[in-house]
């Protein structure tokens, strides 16, 4: 079962200011050609705070700030296929929800469409890495986040720092060689998880990184690495690789992490790639930020999303 996402309409009709909320359409099943958005409000695996089952609603709340055109990048959205498919219904129990979570992304997954799935929190990218494996065997993997997140199961169940470490341990499709992860920084993460990430041959960029090299740069790079003779590449963006300056709401807010107009950057960079099928946001707690202005980035980055698959070359 699912329920409908649910967008706020404009408080004024401008003829040539066609806004963001007035070009996503609902649907039932996922379009081909499109941008499809499914939520799925779940937070029972926190390691931390709790609050991402709230990221779904706030960020479609928060995306009636957005109109059709980005003046920097010369990209218009108008004629842009968006479709929200509504929200997944899942069960509390963290096994049972997974479940849940990948026979529904299966169903959404789709070869000509960019799938972007809002969180929740960061466990929900393990079942649906395993949905997008199932689907597109040999895969590579994107992710910003300031963790690794390369735990095994804690108490038996998978938990919010789990999903890449048990991904790349049980997914066959899935050769850490092309993972990639972008973000890392200050003192969020042990030794012997570095040292884990180095010997599986997962390429690692720090928010230095990023900074020295250029979020263009870091990029296009990462997609090399990661859509390397493979069809599909995912995208993982967690919320809280950006400095809490920008991104308090999350379970695990941080100083000195990237920039919001460095995961723009990013973000757009790697959705502009004919391979990426799918891309997650996820750890969004908007009760944790009463100012709103996580939700806003959390919003915008689903925006930066849907531009760069606007932005993408005929096949």
């Amino acid at each position: 079962m699912r329920l409908p996402g649910r967008y706020p309409a404009p408080s004024y009709y401008d003829p040539n200011d066609k806004r963001l909320v007035q070009i996503v359409r609902a649907a039932r099943g996922t379009q081909r050609h499109a941008v499809n958005i499914v939520g799925i409000p779940f937070d029972g695996a926190v390691l931390g705070r709790k609050g991402a089952r709230g990221g779904p609603a706030a960020i479609r709340q928060a995306m009636l700030g957005f109109s059709n055109y980005n003046v920097e990048l010369g990209v218009g959205l108008e004629g842009v296929r968006v479709f929200d498919l509504g929200d997944l219904a899942v069960d509390n129990d963290v096994p049972k929800a997974h479940k849940q979570i990948e026979s529904e992304v299966t169903l959404d997954l789709e070869g000509s469409s960019l799938l972007t799935i809002l969180g929740g929190d960061n466990s929900i990218s393990l079942p649906s890495l395993r949905a997008f494996e199932e689907k597109f065997g040999e895969v590579g993997l994107i992710v910003l986040d300031s963790h690794f997140d390369l735990r095994g199961k804690i108490g038996g169940r998978p938990t919010s720092g789990s999903s890449y470490g048990l991904a790349v341990d049980s997914l066959e499709g899935l050769d850490p060689r092309r993972v990639v992860e972008i973000g890392s920084h200050g003192f969020l993460n042990s030794r012997k998880y570095y040292a884990k990430a180095k010997k599986l041959g997962i390429k690692t960029f720090t928010a230095k990184d990023v900074s020295e090299l250029g979020p263009a740069a870091v990029a296009k790079e990462a997609y090399q690495v990661a859509s390397k003779e493979v069809q599909a590449v995912y995208l993982s963006v967690d919320l809280d690789a950006v400095d809490i300056s920008y991104v308090s709401g999350v379970s695990a807010p941080s100083a000195g992490g990237l920039t919001s107009q460095q995961l723009f950057e990013i973000v757009y960079s790697v959705a502009r790639q004919p391979k990426v099928k799918c891309a997650d946001l996820v750890e969004l707690a908007p009760s944790l930020d009463p100012s709103e202005k996580s939700q806003r980035v959390a919003a915008a980055t689903l925006v930066y999303m849907i531009a760069g698959f606007a932005a993408r070359k005929p096949d």
